[in-house]
């Protein structure tokens, strides 16, 4: 198979790119998933020089999967501490919390951002994720 040739950069490249448009793209709802339990995954085709990534959650349990995981600890940003414009988010555990992040695009932003921040941060994860699927194909 020819794909085995190709560059590991440009597979890794499209991941990126694909986990870029997945952060920028996502609903409230899968945004609040990957805070909470991970499970971001990639499903990657190559034949010859066409790579194609695509991003999926909870499906495919990979290196990905633990990106954006927090556990329900909303990430530390100036969103996270509260503030009288938008409200303090309710204590965690608190079944109101989900509901507070759906409703807030504020927090969503804050959200995408920490997470957009991780991929750039953990491109160890991403390269893993690469050198696993290179050692399952080949």
């Amino acid at each position: 198979m020819k794909y085995f040739l190709m560059n590991k950069e440009i597979i890794l490249e499209s991941l990126k790119r694909a986990l870029e448009s997945w952060v920028r793209n996502a609903s409230a709802a899968q945004l609040w998933q990957v805070h909470q339990e991970g499970g971001l995954g990639a499903s990657i085709e190559a034949d010859e020089d066409v790579v194609q990534v695509r991003i999926v959650l909870g499906v495919v349990s990979d290196a990905l999967s633990e990106l954006g995981r927090t556990d329900g600890c909303l990430p530390v940003t100036e969103a996270y501490l509260g503030t009288a414009a938008w409200g303090a988010p309710p204590p965690q555990g608190n079944p109101d919390r989900e509901q507070w992040f759906l409703s807030s695009e504020l927090a969503q932003a804050h959200a995408r951002e920490y997470l957009a921040a991780e991929v750039v941060e953990r491109g160890d994860l991403l390269e893993r994720c690469v050198d696993e699927w290179i050692a399952r194909h080949q």
